[in-house]
């Protein structure tokens, strides 16, 4: 996505803490509210991490660009899905309470805030998420069509974040937990009865890889990411001799395991042998 000076110069001395005083200028429409079985700090990783969105929310926003983040939160600007345009969009955290205020700068829906709180419950999170307008609506009727299209979305926005979330934790729990004893190698058992259309998974104190057979011989990379440990198993490898995660769409080369924009460290690989018995070795 090309950025130019417009872009950047839309966000120029725009404050970076959320204006709690300016929601009294604003109109409110309505709320979501949302148990989600995950941690808050699983939720406020989330909150910064605008690079998942087209991955993971791909009918919500079709590629992203940054103008700047930091612990403050994030300012980038999206293109939405079949052509329907883009939107400079900005999104301000603060850590301590919890809270987050995202603002429609520039294009479709310009003025709209979305302002999230989560609070932490027995058994996960709950997310608190009410949506402002610049003005009210000329009528109920289409104040209320504009609360069940924001509702609506956000149902589907947190389907799929609660699944992210899930996974990385599930990652980081099974990487926590992993013993010291696992074998340094992994026997597959005969390499003739090995299916070259499956992939196989072996675990090895570096780390769950997955075996697959590539470009006339079998090769071995981590499951998960190294980025934030997106799911690689079910990845394919395309016609560039690369695995793109399905999280945040970072690129790695199979044969050395760099990232295509060397955005993160290397994929981690495992060599894979055939011994003298015709097993297929599997070590890192």
């Amino acid at each position: 996505m090309e950025l130019g000076a417009q872009d950047r110069s839309a966000f120029a001395g725009r404050a970076t803490a959320v204006d709690y005083d300016g929601l009294k200028q604003l109109h409110y429409l309505g709320s979501y509210a949302r148990q989600l079985p995950v941690s808050l700090t699983r939720m406020m990783e989330n909150a910064y991490d605008w690079e998942h969105l087209p991955f993971v929310h791909s009918s919500s926003f079709a590629a992203i660009g940054l103008i700047e983040e930091g612990d403050w939160g994030w300012r980038c600007k999206t293109d939405l899905p079949n052509g329907a345009g883009n939107q400079l969009v900005e999104l301000l955290v603060d850590r301590p309470n919890h809270y987050w205020a995202t603002t429609v700068v520039e294009g479709s829906g310009q003025g709209i805030q979305i302002h999230t709180q989560a609070s932490e419950q027995n058994d996960g999170i709950e997310v608190d998420v009410r949506f402002y307008v610049p003005a009210a609506p000329e009528t109920e009727a289409q104040a209320a069509m504009i609360l069940s299209v924001m509702q609506t979305q956000y149902a589907q926005l947190y389907d799929e974040d609660a699944e992210l979330m899930q996974g990385r934790q599930a990652a980081l729990d099974t990487k926590r937990e992993r013993r010291a004893e696992t074998n340094e190698r992994v026997d597959l058992g005969k390499v003739s009865a090995l299916d070259i259309a499956q992939t196989y998974t072996a675990e090895l104190p570096a780390g769950a890889f997955v075996v697959r057979y590539w470009s006339n011989g079998w090769i071995a990379h981590a499951a998960t990411c190294p980025h934030m440990l997106g799911p690689l198993a079910e990845a394919g490898i395309d016609s560039d001799g690369r695995i793109t995660c399905p999280w945040h769409g970072y690129r790695f080369a199979v044969s050395d395991g760099v990232e295509a924009q060397k955005r993160c460290g290397a994929l981690p690989l495992a060599a894979c042998k055939v011994d003298e018995r015709g097993h297929l070795m599997v070590s890192a």
